[in-house]
């Protein structure tokens, strides 16, 4: 006992000695090796066999330690690919001057790809990335299956329950609410106990609690625990971009990305099409069963075929440390703060690319949320399933979108590597201009004015629903992914900012949209919503433009990177 005490001071001052080497470590690590300065400074002088050591103590400098080593690791190699633009940062962090960027496409590539000689993303084979990705995509289907498969059956619900379906869209508001939350908890959750534990955990309670849905006596029973599998089953967004960032390097990330991406988006539409098959044929609460034996089916794949894709979790690193007293010890609690995802959107970057996703999300469930009450008395549909059917043509455009978006995403920062001789992230949201300012803002323009003046037949609102999925989801992949790259310091929590951001806007929509085409008419509602996309394209062009530096000095000015390691490029 008496070593590790003697271990503790001698680190602590080391810590004291190397502390300008720390500047750039993220702010929960200086948080933590504060508090154990303090702790050591307070026991120091009265060290002896009979004062008790304290485990905590041990734990904190253990993660500072291991972290501050895992933090410099990946500034160091960040700090080796971007460069000034006229110049390269060589091994020791100075500028050799008079050395020029070579502008070859192939030279370019290797430069940036030397990151994948990083041991973090060798550890697994082809095969097992394939069957994480998989798994991590597949995920994405239960939380918009339990958000939208029940919305063809709004008005048969409404009328078990005794209420009106405005109120029961108000549960899908709740919902989102929920969805927002989720990623607060189990982002940083999964930084500390892993991505497999958590992902096992909140697949098994979505689970119960859809099943708790399934058998609801009333209103009260059925928000509470639709609310609960929001918060459990939208946490495999977060989760799933965290394993591509596990997985892959930066350049391939978007292709990869728009897998998970892919899994919600068809999950959202294939769902509505299940549930108005169900709805038409059974009772509303065969859905909820069906998303029961979905969870249970995702549950054994990952237990079975998902490995853990952290490189070291927080958990384990503390957990080292205390089993050098107690080596029988196989679980600590680590307190975390929820608060901190929201925090991040301090950072403008962070908080500007969050615009882009709100504006889709809010499209995204002002089009989807209310077709039944759209839709049926503009063509005189009766049955659940014909309505549930409209669900199809954003669906078929989520899934072209999703997968032609990530690699146009990759592709277009290849070309800026070619012209730039490095990689800059806010280059691959050069892409989103095109579907984000014309094509998702025309189609819904087009698809609310053609109902509203009973124009063009079910064509029109047909093909136009297939554009508004397509332009949607190629957009997904360059923002999720610009979440991931733009800010590695931040680690989990700037891609679970972006989560929060899109379902309080989802929220808002769900909430608000029908009470909205009830007072000013469907045409005028999209026309709110056409306004909205072109404000995320002015924040995509600010990011374009603007986005690097005002990335680097936000780094600079809240202390996880000095001017030195990360100087601005010249103008």
């Amino acid at each position: 006992m008496s070593n590790i005490r003697s271990s503790i001071t001698k680190d602590h001052e080391n810590s004291i000695s190397h502390n300008q080497s720390y500047q750039h470590d993220n702010a929960s690590t200086t948080s933590l090796d504060s508090e154990s300065n303090l702790n050591v400074e307070s026991h120091h002088p009265t060290y002896s066999h009979e004062v008790p050591l304290e485990l905590t103590s041990v734990s904190e400098l253990a993660a500072t330690r291991q972290l501050s080593k895992i933090q410099s690791r990946r500034s160091s190699i960040v700090s080796k690919v971007v460069s000034n633009r006229n110049n390269v940062v060589d091994a020791s962090g100075e500028e050799e001057e008079g050395e020029e960027v070579d502008n070859d496409l192939e030279a370019a590539l290797t430069k940036v790809q030397s990151i994948s000689k990083d041991e973090r993303f060798n550890r697994f084979s082809h095969r097992t990335k394939v069957i994480c990705v998989i798994i991590a995509s597949m995920s994405g289907f239960l939380s918009p299956l339990s958000s939208l498969a029940f919305l063809p059956a709004v008005p048969e619900i409404a009328d078990r329950f005794n209420t009106t379906g405005e109120i029961i869209n108000v549960s899908s508001a709740v919902y989102c609410v929920f969805m927002s939350i989720s990623p607060t908890i189990f982002s940083p959750c999964s930084d500390i106990y892993g991505r497999r534990n958590t992902f096992l955990v909140c697949t098994f309670m979505f689970i119960v609690c859809t099943a708790l849905v399934a058998v609801s006596q009333n209103l009260a029973m059925f928000f509470v625990f639709r609310s609960l599998t929001a918060l459990f089953g939208t946490s495999f967004f977060s989760i799933g971009a965290h394993i591509i960032g596990d997985l892959y390097i930066p350049v391939e990330r978007a292709t990869y990305m728009a897998w998970i991406v892919s899994g919600g988006q068809i999950g959202t539409s294939l769902g509505s099409v299940g549930g108005g098959i169900i709805v038409t044929y059974t009772s509303w609460r065969v859905i909820f069963w069906v998303l029961c034996g979905i969870g249970a089916g995702m549950f054994l794949l990952a237990f079975f075929y998902l490995p853990e894709t952290c490189y070291e979790t927080k958990h384990s690193v503390i957990l080292k440390e205390i089993q050098k007293d107690d080596p029988k010890r196989k679980f600590v609690f680590i307190p975390f703060n929820p608060l901190k995802i929201i925090a991040v959107l301090k950072y403008p970057n962070l908080s500007i690319d969050g615009f882009i996703t709100i504006a889709l999300v809010f499209n995204m469930y002002n089009l989807l949320t209310p077709i039944r009450y759209v839709v049926d008395p503009r063509f005189g549909l009766t049955k659940p399933i014909f309505s549930g059917l409209f669900y199809l043509a954003p669906g078929l455009g989520y899934l072209l979108g999703s997968f032609f978006g990530g690699r146009w995403a990759d592709y277009v920062v290849r070309q800026y590597i070619k012209k730039r001789g490095r990689r800059v992230p806010e280059d691959r949201l050069r892409q989103t201009l095109i579907p984000l300012g014309i094509i998702y803002p025309t189609s819904i323009l087009i698809y609310g004015w053609s109902i509203e003046k009973e124009k063009g037949g079910m064509a029109v609102p047909i093909i136009f629903m297939f554009f508004s999925g397509i332009a949607q989801t190629c957009v997904f992949p360059a923002s999720n992914t610009y979440c991931v790259d733009s800010m590695p310091e931040l680690g989990g929590d700037a891609i679970g900012s972006s989560y929060f951001t899109r379902y309080i806007a989802a929220a808002v929509s769900s909430a608000t949209c029908l009470r909205s085409i009830q007072s000013i008419g469907v045409g005028w509602t999209c026309t709110i919503g056409a306004f909205v996309l072109w404000l995320g394209l002015l924040c995509a062009l600010v990011l374009i433009y603007f986005g690097e530096r005002m990335r680097i000095k936000a780094l600079i000015r809240y202390g996880k990177r000095s001017p030195e390691d990360y100087p601005p490029p010249k103008s």
